[in-house]
């Protein structure tokens, strides 16, 4: 079978992301913790219902962090309507059925995965940039209407992993932003999540 490098690129992206999770699941249980992974389209409330209804009967959900995203950079002039709408709709409607589904939950915590792109922009990131500073809005919001939910919106920089691609990241060092790596990142998240203050 003639395979495309595109296609293979997927698969390997594919199995190394298996890999990871299987990783993350195993380095949960070695502290002592448990956790399941499930997958779903996260902007579709009735599927993520069924998931978070099966967390639900293991314990109650208390908080979540909302870290879905995708990229489709280009100039806004070449950009399509459904590219755009690929990675505006990710984080929003994302956010949004996240929001929905756990209208009834005693949430302690809302965490959002922004970016700094919500502040400063980046060249072919119109639709990131917006998303997340919808999140950044929502995020105000929400900690508005839960009074005893703390809410953080990290416009974070970018990880090293992730949505960033070895394209990607050589565009970050050509413009002199390091990335951030995974261990400081996930402390970086603790440390903020020790702050209260909303």
């Amino acid at each position: 079978e003639m395979v495309k490098p595109a296609d293979l690129g997927r698969q390997v992206n594919r199995i190394l992301a298996n890999r990871e999770i299987r990783g993350t699941l195993d380095a949960i249980a070695a502290v002592g913790g448990s956790a399941v992974y499930r997958s779903c389209d996260i902007t579709d409330a009735q599927s993520l219902g069924v998931v978070l209804d099966e967390a639900r009967a293991t314990g109650p959900i208390h908080g979540f962090i909302h870290g879905a995203g995708v990229l489709a950079d280009k100039l806004i002039a070449e950009k399509t309507q459904d590219q755009f709408d690929f990675v505006y709709d990710t984080k929003t409607l994302g956010l949004q059925a996240l929001l929905d589904v756990t209208g009834e939950d005693d949430l302690k915590a809302v965490v959002l995965f922004s970016s700094v792109a919500a502040r400063c922009g980046n060249q072919g990131q119109c639709d990131y940039a917006m998303a997340n500073e919808v999140l950044n809005k929502v995020g105000h919001a929400v900690r508005a209407a839960r009074p005893g939910c703390v809410v953080k919106s990290l416009g974070w920089g970018p990880w090293e992993g992730g949505m960033v691609t070895p394209a990607l990241k050589k565009h970050f060092e050509s413009l002199g932003v390091p990335l951030i790596p995974l261990d400081a990142g996930a402390r970086m998240l603790v440390d903020e999540m020790q702050d209260r203050s909303g």
